[in-house]
Formats: C-alpha cells, sequence, structure tokens
C-alpha cells in the first residue's frame, strides 16, 4: 500500500470520528437544551413544568413499584415501610425542586436496586432476613398467654384481646393454639382443632 493510500485513510478516519465527536456534542447539547427548557432543569420552574415534572415521577413511581415487585404496598414490614417513606419524600422533591431532577431519579432506582438485592439476600440468610425485618414472637402457645413475650412487643392486654376477637372471632384464649406477632406487624391466631 503507499504512503499516500496509508495517509489519506489515516486522514479519511480521523476526520470522520472527529465529526462523530462534535455530531455527539451537539446532539448532547440538544438534550440537554430539551430537558432544561421541558423540565425546568437549573431554572425556576413553571407550572407547565411542574405539571410536566409530576407526570414524570408518577410513572417513574409506577415502574419503581413494579420493579420493587410490589414489596412495599401490601401489610409492610420495616423494612418495607422506610424504602415507601424514603420514596415518596424524594420524589416528592423531584417534582417541586428545581435542580438535582436526574440525581433524584438516580437515588431512588439505587434505592429500589438496593432494597431487591437485600430482598434476595434475605431470602437466603435467615440471620440477614432476621436483622433487617424482624422476626415472628409467639404471644399465646396452646391457650397460655406469654406475658413476657407480649411486654416484649409492647402490646397491652387489650390490644393482644381486641386482636384475638378480629382475627379469630373469639375471646376465649383457651380456644387458640398459638398466636404470632408476626413480622409484618399483624398478629396471627392458629385455633386449637
Amino acid at each position: 500500500m503507499k504512503a499516500t493510500n496509508i495517509i489519506s485513510l489515516y486522514v479519511f478516519f480521523f476526520n470522520s470520528t472527529s465529526l462523530s465527536i462534535i455530531l455527539y456534542i451537539i446532539f448532547m447539547e440538544e438534550i440537554g437544551s430539551f430537558l432544561k427548557s421541558m423540565f425546568g432543569i437549573d431554572d425556576h420552574i413553571s407550572i407547565l413544568q411542574v405539571l410536566l415534572r409530576s407526570f414524570v415521577i408518577y410513572i417513574t413511581g409506577i415502574a419503581l413499584v413494579r420493579f420493587g415487585k410490589k414489596r412495599f404496598i401490601g401489610k409492610m414490614s420495616a423494612f418495607d415501610m422506610i424504602i415507601a417513606i424514603i420514596l415518596g419524600s424524594l420524589l416528592s422533591r423531584a417534582i417541586t425542586n428545581s435542580d438535582q431532577f436526574v440525581e433524584i431519579l438516580a437515588a431512588c432506582l439505587f434505592l429500589i436496586f438496593l432494597h431487591r438485592i437485600f430482598s434476595l439476600i434475605a431470602v437466603y440468610s435467615d440471620r440477614f432476613g432476621d436483622w433487617i425485618k424482624g422476626h415472628e414472637r409467639l404471644l399465646i402457645k396452646d391457650g397460655e398467654i406469654l406475658w413476657d413475650e407480649v411486654r416484649k412487643s409492647n402490646l397491652s392486654k387489650h390490644d393482644l384481646m381486641q386482636t384475638i376477637r378480629l382475627n379469630a372471632k373469639t375471646s376465649d384464649v383457651s380456644n387458640i393454639k398459638a398466636a404470632r406477632l408476626e413480622r409484618n406487624g399483624d398478629i396471627s391466631v392458629l385455633m386449637k382443632d
């Protein structure tokens, strides 16, 4: 191959790479400009921008809950409750805060990812699961109330009896085989046969 052909190829490659880089920079600046105008990033935000942010945050919130496998929708353990509170706080800030919109969305995605990782670890490690979710506590065994466990659970006699009446449809403790304070805060009741 002649030296002039090599130089021609080098110039062609260098120029097309430079052109690609320049086009990429221009494209990224246009995207940045579009995001600033649509979402009010680094600016004072208008009512229209707040509405657009609300729509994006609403859709993002639905996606995050779906990605989180609906764990923190139903009866929640402290592990699930804290992620719901933090996400709610962060998502509300993303709507009204004029800067850090993308950073807040990234933080929400990271927290959901972390929540899923912790949930997965808890599946394989009972000790880790007990640490992040708590553990169940036996309150009634074979018709006998275990008062030490009831006190450790910060329950009064009235609270326990109300739950038994509502969940087991009885007020007679002697008919209960076991009652447990579950990890999500509910009290489950198993009746004797």
